[in-house]
């Protein structure tokens, strides 16, 4: 064949050869939907937002992480084994052999403290486990010593969170306050670029130490609207839909529809998220200052009507301050909750003094359809007891703000747990001295209830603890703080081709090192 000849083949070929390549790529190429871009792709300054802690997780690692698909126990990353002092007060990590940042440079225990004093130092999000670090000690190139002014077994689970994963001091040095947009770390993908609220795209980092990803690119795109993710999703534009915090990816009634597409998994998984109806029980005045018209309220609700009705059961009931499937669940709980009865609601109501119809409360909630729902579910069932209710959907940051100022009576909130361990809705939920720090249910000063909470969080004996957060969880529902409502279930929507996708439940983040496409 002569050279023209063949160059004329070679040339016809080529749209052959550049189809083949793109669908290698796309057979490589995962691409996840999330509503909304990133707040941030620095650990550093990680505020639990969830889109960008799911990126940071999969750029970087951290000393230890949650063991899939159970994630009832942690597993070493960065670290290949760790000791704690009979106290609770000091964790020793051996590193790993040869590990690299994405830049070139080494992992060493230089590295690890480097990066936990600069979250400490820069994150007021983080401040409240982190200011319990009195000392970071490197011993030897491969071991950093960690010690902590006072015990707490939970500790080990914050070094699991984005704001824990170690970040190569050598590209903090070279991009300094532009690190946040140059995230260099030693997971799994390897940051490649980001366009403001269309996509951040991760490219596979062979060298991994656990051994290079089954994908070879990794790409979030932004798509606010629910139906586009859907239709994406039917038509293979995506390939995952993450639920990235949301009540739900896509509206609950739409699930159905999903279900009967072979081309469309759903995967369902129980969480840790409360949702609850709130009192302000720090007001000693007011409408709730009385714990019969607080129990009241708590019969009032028809809880499994809601997780029918308003969830078609992609909710679970939660019946007092921790999930059923929290380590530290207490079983009596089932039997000590309220249930729903609106005659028992009436009774307490007259006893109080309460006439029907003489009460009538704002309710705030959050914006959304879905809030929109679960508040007017809750308006309905308060109404037939006789207490009247205005719903108050409110702007996240102005919610927040009446919340932590104190200024209302009742209110539709949750928690959403980062860390696998019931410190995590008890000691922010419930200690008086943290009323006013957050969204909590305002406990007012109980010495006896704080002493009890911070013995739960500071006891090293995990069966110890678990007895402990056991008598809180009974000592805490017998105050009446508010109605607990429901869990949302994780629900992630996924192409059938999809392989290897494990949910974790706490924090609610995925990795995709293991995930393939089919």
């Amino acid at each position: 064949m002569s050279i023209s000849r063949r160059l004329l083949a070679a040339v016809a070929a080529l749209p052959i050869l550049c189809a083949h390549a793109q669908a290698q790529d796309a057979s490589r190429t995962l691409v996840v939907a999330v509503p909304s871009d990133a707040v941030g792709l620095e650990p550093g300054a990680n505020r639990a937002e969830p889109i960008g802690s799911e990126v940071i997780l999969n750029v970087f690692d951290t000393l230890v992480a949650w063991t899939p698909p159970a994630f009832d126990a942690l597993e070493g990353r960065l670290a290949t084994r760790w000791t704690v002092s009979p106290d609770g007060r000091s964790f020793e990590f051996e590193l790993r052999d040869g590990v690299r940042f994405h830049d070139g440079t080494t992992l060493d225990a230089e590295a690890v403290k480097f990066s936990l004093e600069r979250t400490k130092a820069m994150n007021p999000f983080a401040q409240a486990s982190f200011n319990l670090i009195s000392e970071i000690a490197v011993a030897s190139p491969r071991v950093v010593r960690i010690v902590l002014r006072e015990p707490y077994p939970a500790f080990l689970s914050i070094l699991a969170q984005p704001q824990s994963a170690i970040v190569s001091p050598a590209a903090v040095a070279k991009h300094g306050d532009q690190f946040a947009v140059n995230p260099v770390g030693t997971g799994p993908f390897a940051f490649r670029s980001r366009q403001a609220d269309t996509n951040i795209v991760l490219d596979a980092n062979p060298s991994y130490f656990r051994g290079a990803p089954k994908l070879d690119r990794l790409v979030y795109r932004i798509i606010p609207n629910a139906s586009t993710r859907r239709l994406e999703l039917e038509n293979g534009g995506v390939d995952v839909i993450q639920q990235a915090g949301q009540l739900a990816a896509i509206p609950a009634e739409t699930i159905q529809a999903l279900r009967g597409n072979r081309n469309v998994s759903i995967i369902e998984v129980p969480s840790q998220i409360i949702r609850q109806l709130e009192f302000n029980n720090k007001k000693t005045t007011g409408p709730f200052a009385d714990i019969r018209v607080r129990r009241a309220v708590m019969h009032a609700i028809d809880y499994d009507g809601l997780l029918q009705g308003v969830f078609g059961n992609t909710a679970d009931r939660v019946y007092g301050p921790l999930t059923s499937n929290s380590w530290a669940f207490n079983p009596r709980i089932r039997d000590l909750a309220p249930k729903h009865d609106p005659a028992l609601a009436r009774k307490l109501l007259a006893e109080a003094g309460v006439r029907p119809g003489s009460l009538t409360v704002p309710l705030y909630t959050f914006q959304g359809a879905l809030w929109g729902a679960v508040a007017t579910f809750v308006q309905a069932n308060l109404a037939d007891v006789g207490i009247n209710v205005t719903i108050q959907q409110t702007e996240f940051p102005a919610l927040r703000a009446l919340h932590t100022s104190g200024n209302f009576d009742l209110a539709l909130d949750g928690r959403q747990p980062w860390y696998n361990d019931p410190d995590a809705h008890v000691t922010i939920g419930y200690l008086s001295s943290l009323a006013d720090t957050a969204m909590t249910f305002r406990f007012p000063k109980d010495d006896a209830l704080d002493a009890q909470i911070l013995k739960a969080q500071q006891t090293v004996s995990m069966e110890e603890r678990k007895a402990l957060y056991f008598k809180l969880q009974e000592d805490i529902l017998a105050r009446a703080p508010g109605a607990f409502l429901f869990s949302p279930k994780l629900i992630v929507f996924a192409r059938s081709n999809v392989r290897g996708l494990v949910i974790n439940s706490a924090p609610p983040l995925n990795e995709y090192w293991g995930v393939s496409k089919q």
